[in-house]
């Protein structure tokens, strides 16, 4: 509003789809209440939390500005959305200054685009699920992905057109506009900046007495700023999908690069910006960048991902790996006298249950079954009753009371090659790799919790990063598995910048491993990154004894290692 105010043209494009928008709360004052949880609003705009006392008699109607207001800072900051929303798209005068504000609701993109996306083929995905299903039969990871897409696209774009582009500015990022998502790079254990946890979804605000109020859980995230050529394809992009919402092009929407644009690149920043769009000819080049960055890796890949469940990419790592271990002992080496792979993986727990199944064929993939101990044990005792009845005569087989139990998640488990493993090395045999997985914990320095042990609460890992080797990096939207490399609109920034990817992974290491020993990588050459490695190891096992402790003893930067006890046998992947 108060750009609009200044006379600056504003046009937002959201994600809406009636059913999802209802679960997801998108968009709270539209679809939901602030505090989540609530009665949603998915048919229009609701009344506000004093309308709906006074229109039963309970309140009189709200007070007019200044006046004595009996709302609490809670309710008014949900009657404000809901203002808000009135506001952008309800009826308005000529001459409003709220006609400078254009919004369109986005809905995902067709079924039939998705399967024509999860299909495409040269980058076709391991077909999604119908078995294993939850609530009573009628959630399954078929439905979920080929009827469900979303817009999932995080971009802003200022001034593209304006004087010829002289002071366009852009950004692509993985944070969504929403004011929990806030935080710095403390990832403070409670502050009143992040959004309350009203609808006491943490463990921290369960431990906690309801008159006890602690933010959302931090969060860890990344918005780059994009200046120059690049920013074309942030505009196109969006010039399409505001045509599609039903937006009408302006005069300064054309195709052609802004003459001042031309100005702005930096020696050495090739920047291309990449896409999901299942609309769009099934436009699958953030998967591209994966896989064509992914086969050139040599020395490291560092990966931070909210959801790692994409088996397939995997698959196509330890190829690229045989291919490379082959390539050395035809060129008459040995396989010791190759470089070896670091693999850092810094991942959350899956946030939804029916998560894990496809998470733990990841992680197995990767030789790291065991950061999985309880779907591990389930999956291997459903192997040693399949070798039991495979050991038995042919006529005691056909004996229905000797057949094994099915299970639909066992079935893809047991399809995902698990790699050798030396375990007094680590190294992934024939691979020459090694994996490392962690995840991000916080320390309470203020008020102690009720026990020790919950002192510690989870970061949560938003980002959506791949670095690799200091040649590369992407961020952006897209997730690691087939809804973000297959199914949503996804939109990423890829650049070859050697700088600014060892600045980058210098910078992110340093704040995880709490520059532990040269845990930042130094220059990024292969003993560098060999001693950063074997850093994070240590880093992450000595936090792990003072997490898993409840002491006082302060934990060194984030990081510890990656561990899920769930058993599930339901999948949502």
């Amino acid at each position: 509003h108060a750009a609009a105010g200044r006379g600056v043209r504003v046009r937002l494009l959201v994600w809406y789809d009636k059913l999802a928008s209802a679960v997801q709360n998108n968009m709270p004052g539209y679809t939901g209440a602030q505090r989540g949880g609530g009665v949603t609003h998915a048919a229009g705009v609701p009344a506000t939390t004093r309308e709906k006392r006074s229109a039963v008699g309970l309140d009189s109607p709200p007070p007019v500005f200044g006046a004595k207001d009996w709302r609490t800072a809670e309710q008014l900051r949900h009657d404000n959305c809901v203002e808000w929303w009135r506001d952008v798209m309800g009826p308005v005068d000529k001459g409003d200054t709220r006609t400078r504000i254009e919004l369109k609701l986005r809905g995902g993109s067709a079924t039939a685009d998705v399967q024509k996306s999860l299909v495409k083929q040269d980058s076709k995905e391991d077909p999604p699920s119908a078995a294993a299903p939850s609530h009573g039969g009628l959630v399954n990871e078929k439905s979920l992905l080929e009827d469900n897409a979303t817009h999932h696209q995080k971009t802003i774009l200022i001034d593209y057109a304006w004087k010829d582009g002289e002071k366009a500015v852009g950004f692509v990022m993985g944070l969504n506009s929403t004011t929990d998502y806030w935080d710095s790079e403390e990832h403070l254990f409670d502050t009143p900046l992040r959004e309350v946890d009203w609808g006491r979804k943490t463990q921290t605000a369960q431990a906690l007495p309801r008159n006890r109020p602690v933010s959302r859980d931090p969060y860890q995230d990344y918005a780059s700023r994009i200046r120059g050529p690049a920013l074309q394809g942030v505009h196109s992009n969006f010039i399409k999908a505001w045509v599609r919402a039903g937006g009408k092009r302006r005069a300064d929407d054309g195709d052609n690069l802004p003459a001042q644009l031309k100005h702005c690149a930096s020696p050495g920043s090739g920047i291309q910006i990449v896409r999901t769009q299942p609309q769009e000819n099934a436009d699958k080049t953030i998967k591209n960048v994966y896989w064509q960055a992914t086969s050139f890796a040599r020395n490291y890949i560092y990966i931070e991902n909210q959801y790692f469940y994409y088996e397939s990419w995997v698959r196509h790592l330890k190829k690229m790996r045989i291919d490379f271990m082959n390539g050395v002992q035809q060129a008459g080496a040995s396989p010791q006298q190759s470089k070896l792979l670091h693999l850092i993986a810094v991942i959350p727990w899956p946030e939804d249950d029916g998560m894990v199944p496809r998470t733990y064929d990841m992680v197995k993939s990767l030789g790291e079954a065991d950061s999985m101990p309880n779907q591990k044990k389930a999956m291997d005792a459903r192997e040693d009753e399949w070798k039991r009845w495979e050991s038995l005569p042919a006529d005691k087989r056909m004996d229905p009371d000797n057949a094994p139990a099915w299970s639909p998640v066992y079935d893809s488990a047991r399809q995902v090659k698990e790699p050798d493993k030396n375990h007094k090395t680590g190294e992934l045999k024939d691979l020459g790799l090694k994996v490392l997985l962690a995840r991000l914990v916080t320390q309470n320095r203020g008020k102690p919790m009720p026990r020790p042990e919950q002192d510690f609460r989870q970061i949560y890992i938003h980002s959506k990063l791949m670095l690799i080797d200091d040649a590369v990096f992407t961020l952006g939207s897209a997730n690691l598995n087939v809804r973000s490399m297959a199914v949503d609109s996804e939109l990423n920034m890829v650049t070859d910048d050697h700088l600014k990817a060892k600045e980058l992974r210098q910078r992110v290491w340093t704040m995880h491993a709490g520059n532990y020993n040269k845990s930042a990588g130094g220059e990024g050459g292969p003993e560098a990154i060999k001693k950063a490695f074997e850093s994070w190891q240590t880093v992450m096992e000595n936090n792990k004894k003072i997490v898993d402790r409840g002491l006082k003893d302060s934990i060194t930067g984030f990081v510890i290692p990656f561990q899920d006890k769930r058993e599930i046998y339901f999948r949502h992947g």
